[in-house]
């Protein structure tokens, strides 16, 4: 079962089709145990983006067991059922994971 702060391998979402599906990294953000859905943050091996403050660097990513430098896209951050889990990969260090709470409350913020 997913708890705040692990890394696990998932079946997201592609953003053009939600039909479709590709299989990457997230951090979990919450799990919604009433709803069996996990506040996923999506994890890219790409560098942050200049142009989107949400995006920030996984500073410890070797101990969250990721193969890559990688960054936490906090700006696509959504809702996935409990069933696309695949396996976990890792667990945050807790200055990667307070770092990505802080943004994501940065985030939704920008829409109260």
């Amino acid at each position: 079962m997913p708890q705040s702060g692990d890394v696990w391998f998932v079946n997201f979402p592609l953003e053009e089709n939600n039909g479709q599906f590709i299989s990457r990294p997230v951090v979990v953000i919450y799990v919604d145990k009433d709803s069996s859905e996990v506040l996923s943050v999506k994890v890219t091996k790409t560098e942050p983006r200049q142009t989107n403050s949400f995006d920030t660097p996984i500073t410890f990513w070797q101990q969250a067991k990721l193969h890559y430098k990688s960054t936490a896209r906090v700006s696509k951050t959504i809702f996935i059922p409990i069933s696309p889990f695949k396996f976990k990969i890792g667990t945050l260090h807790s200055t990667d994971f307070n770092n990505i709470q802080q943004l994501y409350a940065k985030y939704l913020s920008h829409f109260t």
